[in-house]
């Protein structure tokens, strides 16, 4: 048996998810990331503010 037909063989016992499995994986990979980031802009917009803040005492 050569590598292509192991290969062959592998890929047919793969269990491919449905095609609404996909897209809920999606949309919920897109929205976690839209979270994530107004999280981290806002945290960054404080921390720049609070940074010059402090600076503004010295």
């Amino acid at each position: 048996m050569n590598l292509f037909q192991k290969v062959k063989m592998e890929y047919s016992k793969v269990e491919w998810p449905s095609k609404t499995e996909v897209i809920h994986s999606t949309i919920w990979v897109i929205t976690m990331t839209v979270i994530i980031s107004v999280y981290l802009g806002v945290f960054d917009i404080l921390a720049v503010r609070a940074l010059n803040v402090l600076e503004a005492l010295i």
